[in-house]
């Protein structure tokens, strides 16, 4: 009699991204750049796309190197509603349609105060109605297969909340919302909604808390995470056996203290 593996007695099936249509927004740099080689070099079918050709053209040139699935990339801007519908054409031509959304793209804000109401504008439709503009033309095309995962890349600055960060921590905070509330409708929809909320990461947005040339050694020190980190959150989040819906995860460096 052969023997049960400990999946097998569990019951336990993880799901493949394998051939998988994947959006990711502002996937060109830091956690959606990481998050796009991650899925990718597991099978999936992956556009990317963001605002300056540069970085498209240096994370098409990494991530077509790892095999497994495809990449494909355009620029675009997430508060552009022409782009908005441009990039969509594109899901729909290159993707064939649409399985998962990590709703990434965002900027990073300082207080009202320090700030002009333009610059407030910018940040709030990006990183928030930007979450909000895709995840309903995404989930427009998941209703129509009765499946679907969105995961929407927050910040754990909505539960810290600190000081001369209010209009991020505004948009933060609004994902947590819009989440929770958006789900319970998408969720009799057969789509899954998954909200990450990392600590401290080393990318480009957080340069000006820590210089490029000095994230190693926090990472070393245990007091900042790297991208790839996150992106192995959402390939956790992704592949839970369709009956678990990862609603929430707080991520952050060992040594930071939140």
């Amino acid at each position: 009699m052969a023997t049960q593996t400990v999946e097998e007695k569990l019951q336990y099936q993880p799901e493949s991204v394998e051939g998988k249509a994947i959006l990711i927004t502002g996937g060109t740099t830091g956690i959606g750049r990481a998050t796009a080689l991650l899925l990718v070099s597991r099978g999936a079918q992956v556009l990317i796309f963001g605002r300056h050709e540069p970085e498209l053209n240096a994370a098409l040139e990494e991530i077509k190197g790892v095999g497994g699935g495809e990449i494909f990339g355009l620029t675009a801007d997430t508060k552009n509603p022409d782009d908005v519908r441009r990039i969509f054409k594109e899901v729909d031509r290159r993707l064939e349609g649409l399985d998962i959304l990590v709703n990434n793209a965002a900027l990073g804000a300082g207080s009202i105060l320090d700030s002009e109401e333009s610059e407030w504008e910018e940040v709030v439709q990006t990183n928030l109605l930007g979450y909000m503009r895709f995840s309903k033309k995404a989930i427009e095309r998941m209703k129509q297969k009765g499946e679907g995962h969105i995961v929407n890349i927050g910040s754990m600055s909505a539960k810290v909340r600190e000081s001369g960060s209010d209009v991020y921590v505004a948009t933060k905070s609004g994902i947590e919302g819009f989440t929770d509330s958006l789900a319970k409708l998408a969720n009799k929809e057969g789509i899954r909604m998954s909200l990450i909320e990392p600590g401290l990461v080393g990318t480009d947005m957080t340069t000006d808390q820590v210089p490029k040339e000095g994230q190693p050694d926090k990472q070393q020190s245990l007091e900042m995470m790297k991208a790839g980190d996150i992106a192995e959150c959402v390939l956790y989040c992704i592949t839970q056996p369709k009956r678990v819906n990862v609603s929430l995860v707080q991520i952050k460096p060992t040594q930071q203290i939140i």
